[in-house]
């Protein structure tokens, strides 16, 4: 899960760069990689959300308040 993290971090950061970039080259090819950059800010965004979940619920389960 952690990979997926730092695969989708380093994509979105490479596609923006490359997509204002291509802004000025060419138009179609720039909107192409910023849906490209809007698809791992997405897939980043779920990620993280699950790693907090998941963290959540092991806390939970390892919740010794009681004793």
């Amino acid at each position: 899960m952690e990979k997926l993290k730092y695969i989708s971090m380093l994509s979105a950061v490479i596609t923006q760069i490359t997509g204002i970039i291509f802004l000025f080259i060419n138009i179609k090819v720039a909107i192409g990689l910023f849906i490209v950059y809007f698809l791992s800010l997405l897939l980043l965004l779920i990620t993280i959300i699950k790693l907090r979940i998941d963290e959540k619920k092991e806390d939970d389960q390892n919740d010794y308040r009681d004793y």
